[in-house]
């Protein structure tokens, strides 16, 4: 109704098309609101369908070609549609048949692995749905096909074979001899094969579809002493004759022939396959012929459809009645029953239904029709919804009655803008009803509503809310009309005003309007003045009145002056003005005197000096007006005057606002105005005489200036007056020309004129003169002094100085200048030889020496130059000008021959080798100007054959003043001491060669060792010098490492060298980088980095274990093994250490440099870690020693034995034998140390008892076998093979006396402390075999079992944690120790492989998982739930339920069974389980479960349990018992408003089948309905007697449940019978969540004397869910006087 319409276009573009809903959900896969805000009208318009191009096509006449050809393109259009939209669909169906061949041939293969292939967490099968798709069809629709990713071919697609058990789910050799119970096949015993179960017997029924009747299957198993006995029992004895055979099989047919017959499908009940089919949806292929999917969930079918789907009720009046039919037709292929649910809500009612048929039976495709009543009781919206029950289906057919509101465009705030303060402003706004129905509307102050009586606060003409009124209050709008409100302002002070009104419609709707307006005061001030607001002097006399002072600037007489003035208005208001020019008031004021204004006369100006233009006017409302202020003087003279500015028609001020009081009054009569002066501005102006000023005030000209040569400067003349002015200048003309360019002008004030001052000299020499000039109406003239000087010709030389620069004796030089005339006269010269030291030489020759030289022309002048001897030669030649000035011009030159020497005439090498090129450096100075030629010749003296050098350059040119530096490369091939070799240098020009002599001695080849960052040991110092590579003392298993040997070449000499170890060495065929790059030979495609990744730590692992196939357990590979040592070269070559063995090595390295001897270098380390690891880790590189942990999980308090087993793999070349000792950790224990005291060997050979062998040794050099029990000290026993590769292939006979040749000596006794960390034990767990031999790259395997202790009731979970030690030993002789080169730890002394056992145990206990965060699980419920059908009429309480579920979750790794129950009203539903990744839940039991039936949770399982609270009307007679009366876990609450509630305490048990107790809490509130009155007393005072009056009471509900009520009247007597009545009597309070007008009702109260006299009565309001009964006492008096009768009816 009150809603604003808004403009469409806005609306459009700010938010999304409101035919698509938003997702309600954030996860919705739906876009479409996407969609339409992104197109808007292109996505959300309605599609032309077929029906639409059917009706143009036959619409089309052939008369309109326009229409015709837009018919013709639209079926175009329309059957290109339909073509893409039938290819779409028949795509999409192929892509689902894909989808489908893909799903069954997965769970084809599904079928075949098994259920354990899943729960063994394995990943799935390939999928076959890219073979199962048309690559062509999707190529053409341009989709994604397989060729485009896939370039394998199609898989060969097998014929199906018989179902087998997979590889994984096959039982294990050691599940088969350990574990399993099941008879197993030996060859020789006959297994009897095993009967059919039931469970086998369930599946096969469920393939087959029938179960044959035979007595067998019901039978239980028999065990096999039963299944002997009755094989024994004769065979004929449980046969039948044949005479009982064949009444049997009589019996059996005719019973067949009973039930064999076809039922009638439209008496089948819709949950039945035959009657599930629907006579509107399509039924596919499969389902007619009868090939249904049995893993395929029943979809659900419609059974009744309503027409129309919506009962809608529209344009509806208060108190009428309104049907409408609803059609529900059977859309199912069966006949089925239906029961419709009426309305709960009064407004709407059912009548009965008419059905087609008898019985209420409706067949399918009939239909049965009900009527829907709606009486409203005013022009609200109503809602409710029809319930259509069938057998298993609900059908909800919604009801709405909606009557559209009437829309005023009136806004929300109507604005009134400004007034003065002390007037009235009138604006009318238009309304018009923009809805679709018609309202009655009454405005009225927002006080005054909610209004008791709406009829006692309208005013029919106005609604006033000072400082606003309305007009009309009340008006009556039908749809499309409109009206126009008047609003009236009236604002008393000058601030904003705003009152809310209200506007109440007659369809229960309320909109607030706001009315704002602001009052203002009038607000001019001056903004500003052209040029500057100036303050009067403080001797001048000045008006008494006036605000502002404008004085204008001094001018001269008969000129112009304007100034702008700028006056704001503050104000929101339109103001009319206009100016009065006034005489000032300049009386003077003593100190302290205030001016009276009522003695100020003023009176207007008469001179017309000052003049304002606009004169008259408006202010526009907060703008700035500019005035224009004109000053015209006539005669030399101060001018003062006053100017005023009057507002017209100004309202009086109220006297409340002038006593300060802002209070609104009410609307009065029209205010007085009158004219008032706002403004007062004092103008004032002087005059003065002209000013004129020459800038320059006289010329002077620098310089000289060319006779008959004009020359112009300019000048300025200034006016400084206050007006323009005239000028006119002479001219000069007697010998020289003088005039100023223009003669004659004006000049405007404050203003300069350029002017140009033109002289033409006539003859040379300095000139002075004066220029006048005159100036209209000034009568002393200005006069311009002039200096100027004129000048003849005059020639130049374009240099001052000819420098011929360097000559060599015997050539010549020539150079040109240039003469040039300046002026534009001729000038005669001459270039002769001046005064000077050759003044008089012939060497020197010009050509011209003389001439005349046109105006501003040049000529050039050759000077020739020939020298006779070497010296430095200078003279000067003089140039003179005619009637001008000469100059003199300097020639100088410079006459040389070459010089060249040697810096060092000797050569010194100090380092030299034998063979090596030594390079030096030697300097040529050129000591002359004169570039010079060199040439280098060969060596010369006695030795020069046993030496060699090269020069470099060998030949070139010296510049002058030069140094060259030549590169000497000089080669000594002995190491002799070389004398007198000297080279020659020849220089052209000069008579004798350069000498330069060499002296040297060669060295020889010196080389040292050197570890990084230490000294180097030379090879000089000898074989005893401290050099050692110590690879470390804690090297890792497995873990190269790598030191580094410096070799250093001390001199320039390179020398081959070769390195090698001593004893361990090995060859590798190749490196691992070769074998990467010879496999990518044969790549078709590049590999992925984990691809190479893993191909080159295969190549390394190769490249390692080539290295170490000599079995001696470490190898030091160098690298680079050999190469050329270069010059002064340090080479660092790296020694890694490559290991698979345990022990100290020792070895030497051979290092062979040139020929000098070879040097042996001492390495050494020490390994640790243990070449042994579990399979099921794989080797660990960082903690070698470190096993995996066993965890066993979780088991039951005295559960059965667990065993696991492990597979040991030994990577190294040797036998190693494990002992293994288990230890139990106790946590409080405070043991530090553990002492082991051992005689003998500590962990000696046992045999497969676990008994020692008595004799055994320590080494042993063969291995025995088990033919005979061995005695002797030479042999020994133990439990592992032979190995394949004996320790014969190791070292040969010959070394192998070298290397055993001193055994280490066995030890009697040891003694052992190590760290205490557990108890030796052997329960919980248990180790077997507790001695193996794992063999040299092969593996072994032990068992591990684990026990559950059995816990005490005070323990509920326990911790078994424990580890066990295996201690390696070696009984190999070779293995154990090589004299200095390896020596390996055993037993103790080796640090043992570990392996940690961890498991626990606990007891039954379920975790409880609610929706709240609460302990207890929460229900709420409300009383007034229980009542069903019309209020008051047809009441009945029915019982109702309320269900919350909560989750039991078992934790732990065991399943757990367990019993629930509750006690009333509580009870526990069907409980259902969910598995830990399983979305979906499996019902456990379709019934409520009795008390003893037994649950079982599997472990990780989840299990949903559902309770139910139970409100029937008996929880209502608790309301009556007192609080110790009541049941446990029953109590009621009260809080401070009044509301009441029940609440009911009980616990849902969990006991499981130890007998141990769970519990669950549980909580139920029930809210009941409080009443509550207004008042409890009401006096009517004395009415006429006949006449009615009527009073009002509130009955309002404060309870959280709705209340059903009833008002009986109670009179003291028979005479009050029926003078009170009360109005409703009945009715249904909502609670109090609702909104207020919901739960409260007005009451109305009647009285109506009968009789003269007084009345009393009680009206008791009571309820039917328990609320406290109210007693409202009313009273009233009759009388005949007619001073008591109201003029208002029903009042």
């Amino acid at each position: 109704m009150f809603e604003e319409s808004e403009p469409k276009g806005e609306t459009g573009c700010m938010h999304p098309s409101m035919n698509r809903h938003r997702p309600a959900f954030e996860v919705s896969q739906d876009n479409s609101h996407l969609l339409a805000s992104i197109f808007k009208d292109l996505y959300t318009t309605e599609i032309i369908g077929k029906d639409t191009v059917a009706h143009f096509t036959k619409t089309r006449s052939g008369g309109n070609r326009y229409h015709d050809k837009y018919v013709e393109k639209l079926q175009q259009v329309h059957s290109e549609y339909s073509l893409q939209m039938r290819d779409a669909d028949m795509l999409e169906n192929h892509i689902i048949m894909a989808r489908v061949q893909t799903t069954a041939s997965g769970n084809r293969v599904g079928d075949e692995l098994g259920q354990a292939y899943h729960q063994l967490g394995l990943p799935p099968g390939v999928s076959t749905f890219m073979w199962c798709v048309d690559n062509s069809l999707l190529k053409s629709n341009n989709l994604i096909c397989r060729g485009d990713y896939i370039t394998q071919l199609a898989p060969l697609i097998k014929a199906p074979r018989v179902k087998s058990t997979p590889g994984f789910a096959k039982p294990t050799m050691s599940y088969n001899r350990r574990i399993c119970d099941v008879p197993q096949d030996d060859g020789y015993t006959l297994i009897p094969p095993l009967e059919k179960t039931a469970q086998s017997l369930m599946e096969e029924s469920e393939i087959s579809l029938t179960i044959t009747c035979s007595s067998d299957t019901g039978t239980p198993l028999s065990t096999p002493s039963q299944r002997s006995c009755q094989r024994q029992k004769p065979k004929w004895m449980d046969e039948l004759n044949a005479k009982s055979r064949a009444e049997v099989r009589a019996g059996l047919h005719k019973l067949q022939q009973r039930h064999n017959f076809l039922r009638n499908p439209r008496f089948l009940p819709p949950k039945a396959q035959q009657a599930a089919r629907s006579l509107i949806l399509l039924e596919k292929t499969g389902e007619r012929r009868g090939e249904t999917d049995e893993r395929s969930p029943a979809k659900s079918v419609p059974v009744f459809l309503a027409n129309p789907p919506v009962v809608y009720f529209t344009d509806y009046i208060a108190g009428q009645v309104y049907e409408m039919t609803v059609e529900l037709r059977n859309m199912s292929a069966s006949s089925c029953h239906t029961r419709v649910i009426p309305p709960t809500t009064p407004h709407f009612s059912l009548g009965l239904g008419r059905f087609p048929g008898e019985g209420g039976v409706i067949a399918p495709g009939m239909a049965c029709q009900y009527t829907v009543r709606f009486v409203p009781d005013s022009l609200t919206n109503y809602k409710d919804l029809l319930v259509v029950e069938t057998q298993d289906q609900y059908l909800l057919v919604p009801i709405e009655a909606s009557r559209p509101p009437p829309i005023l465009t009136l806004p929300r705030v109507l604005d009134c803008g400004y007034c003065l303060v002390g007037g009235v402003k009138f604006l009318e706004f238009l309304c018009r009803n923009d809805g679709l129905s018609a309202g009655t509307f009454c405005i009225i102050p927002r006080r005054q509503w909610p209004a008791s009586n709406i009829r006692s606060v309208v005013n029919n003409s106005f609604a006033e809310e000072a400082p606003f009124a309305i007009s009309p209050s009340l008006f009556v709008l039908q749809p499309g009309q409109s009206t126009v409100l008047e609003m009236v302002f009236f604002p008393t002070s000058a601030e904003s005003w705003s009152q809310v009104f209200t506007i109440v419609c007659d369809n229960c709707q309320v909109k607030d309007i706001t009315l704002q307006g602001q009052g203002q005061l009038i607000g001019l001030e001056m903004v500003c003045v052209s040029g500057e607001e100036e303050d009067p002097v403080l001797e001048e006399l000045r008006d008494l009145t006036a605000n502002h002072y404008v004085c204008f600037p001094p001018t001269n007489p008969q000129s112009v002056q304007q100034k702008t003035i700028t006056i704001r208005n503050n104000t929101h208001l339109e103001l009319e003005f206009h100016w009065q020019i006034m005489q000032p008031y300049l009386k003077p004021l003593l100190p302290g005197e205030s001016p009276d204004s009522a003695h100020i006369q003023y009176h207007l100006a008469n001179d017309e000096v000052f003049h304002f233009n606009p004169t008259s006017g408006f202010f526009a409302p907060l703008g700035d007006h500019e005035f224009l202020l004109t000053f015209t003087p006539k005669e030399l003279m101060d001018y003062h005057s006053v100017c005023h500015l009057v507002l017209r028609d100004i309202p009086e001020l109220p006297k409340e606002t002038r006593e300060d009081d802002g209070a609104p009054q009410p609307l009065g009569p029209g205010p007085k105005v009158m004219d008032v002066v706002v403004m007062e501005i004092k103008v004032e102006g002087r005059t003065e005489a002209y000013q004129v000023l020459l800038e320059p005030y006289s010329v002077h000209i620098p310089g000289e200036v060319f006779i008959n040569t004009t020359v112009r400067r300019r000048f300025k003349m200034w006016n400084n007056s206050r007006s323009s002015i005239t000028f006119q200048w002479d001219r000069i003309t007697d010998c020289h020309i003088m005039e100023v360019e223009p003669p004659a002008g004006e000049i405007e004030m404050n203003e300069c004129f350029d002017l140009e001052l033109v002289l033409t000299g006539g003859r040379p020499g300095a000139e002075e003169s004066r220029l006048i000039c005159h100036i209209q109406h000034h009568h002393p003239p200005v006069v311009l002094p002039i200096c100027v000087t004129f000048k003849g010709p005059h020639v130049s030389v374009n240099v001052a100085k000819v420098d011929l620069g360097l000559m060599r004796l015997g050539d010549q030089s020539q150079a040109t200048v240039l003469l040039t005339n300046t002026t534009p006269l001729e000038a005669p010269w001459s270039l002769v030889h001046g005064e000077g030291p050759h003044s008089h030489t012939s060497e020197i020759t010009v050509d011209p020496c003389r001439g005349v030289l046109p105006p501003l022309a040049s000529c050039n002048v050759d000077i020739l130059f020939r020298p006779r001897a070497c010296q430095h030669f200078t003279t000067i030649l003089d140039l003179s000008v005619e009637n001008g000035q000469g100059c003199h011009l300097s020639v100088e030159a410079d006459i040389l021959s070459p010089q060249v020497c040697l810096l060092s005439c000797e050569l010194v090498f100090p380092d030299l080798y034998v063979g090596v090129p030594s390079l030096a450096t030697v300097t040529l100075f050129n000591q002359s100007l004169l570039p010079a030629q060199y040439t280098w010749t060969k060596l010369q003296g006695e030795q020069a054959s046993l030496c060699s050098a090269r020069f470099t350059p060998t030949s070139g040119t010296l510049g002058a003043h030069t140094k060259m530096d030549v590169t000497v490369a000089f080669t000594s091939h002995t190491d002799i001491k070389l004398k007198g070799v000297a080279a020659l240098c020849e220089v052209t020009g000069m008579k004798k060669p350069l000498v330069l002599e060499f002296r040297s001695k060669a060295q020889g080849l010196n080389v040292s060792y050197s570890l990084p960052h230490t000294s180097p040991v030379s090879d000089e110092q000898g074989p005893d010098a401290s050099l050692v590579l110590n690879f470390g003392d804690d090297v890792l298993l497995k873990r190269p490492v790598t030191k580094q040997l410096v070799i250093t070449n001390h001199t320039a000499i390179c020398a081959p060298f070769t390195l090698e170890a001593e004893y361990f060495t090995g060859q590798a065929s190749s490196l691992p980088a070769g074998q990467s790059q010879h496999r990518g030979v044969y790549m078709r495609k590049p590999l992925h980095y984990a691809q190479a990744k893993t191909i080159e730590d295969r190549a390394q692992e190769g490249f390692v274990n080539s290295l170490l196939a000599d079995g001696r357990g470490a190898v030091f590979f160098i690298q680079p093994d050999c190469g050329i040592l270069g010059a002064f070269e340090t080479q660092t070559v790296d020694i890694t250490a490559f290991t698979n063995m345990w022990g100290d090595y020792r070895d030497q390295l051979i290092c062979k440099m040139g020929d000098l001897t070879p040097k042996l270098i001492p390495m050494q380390m020490t390994v640790r870690g243990c070449p042994i690891y579990f399979q099921m880790i794989g080797p660990q590189p960082d903690n070698q020693n470190q096993g995996p942990i066993i965890r066993f999980g979780c088991h039951v308090s005295g559960g059965d034995t667990v065993s696991r087993s492990l597979r040991l793999n030994n990577s190294s070349p040797y036998d190693i034998r494990v002992d293994w000792e288990n230890f139990t950790v106790d946590q409080h224990d405070r043991k530090l140390l553990d002492m082991v005291v051992s005689y003998g060997d500590v962990f000696p050979l046992k045999d497969t008892d676990g008994n020692e062998l008595v004799g055994g040794t320590l080494y042993a050099r063969t291995f025995p076998t088990w033919s005979h029990t061995p005695s002797t000290i030479g042999t020994s026993s133990s439990l592992w093979s032979k190995s394949d590769s004996g320790e014969d292939q190791l070292v040969t006979e010959e070394e192998e006396g070298a290397l055993y040749s001193t055994p280490p000596q066995r030890k009697l006794v040891s003694v052992f402390v190590r760290p205490h960390e557990g108890n030796p034990s052997d329960f919980p767990y248990c180790i077997t075999p507790q001695q193996i031999v794992v063999p040299a790259g092969g593996s072994s395997t032990i068992h591990i079992s684990f026990t559950p202790l059995v816990l005490s009731g005070l323990t509920s979970n326990s911790i078994c944690v424990a580890f066990a030690l295996g201690f390696m030993s070696l009984d190999s002789e070779v293995a154990s120790c090589i004299p200095g080169k390896v020596t390996r730890a055993q037993g103790l002394e080796l640090e043992p492989l570990r392996l940690d056992l961890q498991a626990f145990v606990r007891l039954a206990i379920l975790s409880v998982q609610m929706e709240e965060e609460e302990g207890t699980l929460e229900f709420y419920a409300v009383a007034s739930d229980l009542i069903h059908g019309e209020p008051h009429s047809k009441m009945a309480q029915k019982e109702f339920a309320v269900t919350r579920t909560f989750q039991l979750k078992n934790n732990t790794a065991m399943p757990l069974s367990f019993r629930l129950s509750t006690t009333p009203p509580f009870s526990v539903l069907q409980p259902q389980t969910k598995g830990p990744s399983r979305s979906a839940s499996s019902t456990l039991h379709s019934l409520t479960p009795p008390d003893h039936q037994l649950l079982v949770l599997q472990s990780h399982h989840i299990m949903q349990v559902k309770v139910a609270f139970h409100c029937s009307p008996t929880l209502l007679a608790n309301l009556r018992q007192p609080a110790e009366l009541l049941p446990p876990g029953v109590s009621l609450v009260t809080n401070g408003s009044g509301e009441r509630k029940l609440m009911f305490q009980q616990t849902v048990s969990v006991e499981y089948s130890n007998n141990s107790l769970q519990s669950v809490p549980l909580g139920a509130h029930l809210a009941i309905p409080t009443l509550h009155l207004s008042c409890d007393r009401l006096d009517f005072g004395t009415c006429y007697v006949g006449q009615t009056r009527v009073r009002e009471v509130h009955l309002y509900n404060q309870g959280g449940s709705a209340s059903y009520w009833r008002a009986l009247i109670g009179s003291d007597g028979e005479e009050a019978s029926g003078t009170f009545t009360v109005s409703p009597d009945c009715g249904v309070l909502k609670p109090l969540e609702c909104s207020v007008p919901s739960c409260r009702e007005s009451i109305q109260i009647r009285f109506t004397a009968s009789y003269e006299g007084a009345f009393r009565a009680r009206v008791t309001f009571q309820g039917v869910l328990g609320e406290h009964p109210l007693l409202l006492h009313i009273q009233g008096s009759g009388s005949f006087d007619e001073r008591f009768v109201s003029q208002l009816p029903d009042t």
